[in-house]
């Protein structure tokens, strides 16, 4: 039986690493200022409408993230982005 190469367990463990997650924000107005940060910082990260947003959580948009998520979120909020909640999911 031969093993897996090394290069295929190590992309396999960090491709788990990865999350998926949206940080839900108040406002079209702050996803989008949140995406551009996040890409100047190196952080994919996509504009999405809110499929079932609540009161709580503005105008139902978010940010799609995937990546360090807490890292994310430090740097939306050293910007002033405030986040209502973070919606955490499998990667896609």
């Amino acid at each position: 039986m031969s093993a897996m190469p090394l290069y295929f367990v190590m992309l396999g463990e960090l491709l788990m690493a990865i999350e998926n997650s949206i940080l839900v924000v108040r406002s079209i107005t702050y996803a989008m200022k949140g995406q551009k940060l996040l890409e100047s910082n190196g952080i994919s990260a996509y504009v999405e409408r809110n499929p079932f947003p609540n009161s709580r959580e503005g105008c139902g948009y978010g940010l799609r993230v995937q990546g360090d998520v807490s890292r994310a979120v430090s740097i939306l909020e050293a910007a002033g982005v405030k986040i209502s909640e973070i919606k955490r999911g499998k990667p896609q």
